[in-house]
């Protein structure tokens, strides 16, 4: 792995509004309830009950899907700056990540992140995509499939070719011997409206611990 110099990045969503999600979600079916031969009245009680859930459903896993989540913090850091972009529109955050990236890619520099591939990349873009954001054309995955070498991916790194071994940021920095997470990213967003000062050090956190996993990573590749 090169020794030059790279960022690492991280992103914390969250669910959009309970309207929006309703409105975007595929209709509920009810003809998909199985009643069986129960009376009218329990079967409108099963039917209500598993409309209730389709949409609870989708609401439970809002933030890991574009179309119903939003990025709501992106941070980055170097050996020698931090920067967290927070309490922005969600197009300029995008705007100004990607105008970041794009500097450091022409600069030969990296960006590492964790699970970045899976999640953070295609989250970003696809939220580009519904936000008009411009992706830089040298950012991009090529032919939709393969992200640019710019990018490191330090689960990819862990993984060593076994695809189907995974591990969390948390359980990695603690078996090199470090501290875990100070959170959890399910309560990112409710943390941020509540107290922006401890969403905003989960962030730094996830950071700090992302930078430690890299340095053992790239010791050893």
């Amino acid at each position: 792995m090169s020794k030059r110099n790279y960022w690492v990045f991280d992103i914390e969503t969250g669910p959009l509004s309970d309207e929006v999600i309703a409105r975007i979600a595929p209709p509920f079916d009810p003809d998909e309830v199985k009643v069986g031969n129960a009376g009218i009245e329990k079967a409108m009680e099963k039917i209500n009950a598993a409309k209730d859930a389709h949409l609870r459903n989708i609401k439970s896993r809002a933030a890991l899907k574009a179309e119903y989540g939003e990025v709501l913090a992106i941070g980055y850091a170097n050996a020698a700056d931090t920067v967290m972009l927070v309490d922005l529109p969600e197009g300029e955050m995008l705007d100004k990540f990607w105008q970041r990236a794009d500097e450091s890619y022409h600069s030969q520099e990296t960006f590492v992140g964790f699970n970045v591939m899976n999640f953070d990349l295609p989250f970003l873009i696809r939220r580009s995509i519904i936000n008009g954001v411009r992706v830089p054309p040298g950012l991009l995955p090529r032919n939709n499939r393969y992200f640019p070498d710019f990018f490191v991916d330090l689960m990819q790194m862990w993984q060593a070719g076994d695809y189907r071994e995974m591990i969390s940021l948390d359980r990695f920095a603690k078996a090199l011997g470090h501290e875990g997470k100070n959170g959890s990213g399910k309560f990112f967003a409710q943390t941020l409206k509540e107290d922006e000062g401890a969403a905003m050090e989960y962030l730094r956190n996830d950071l700090l611990l992302t930078r430690k996993v890299a340095e053992a990573c790239f010791r050893a590749y």
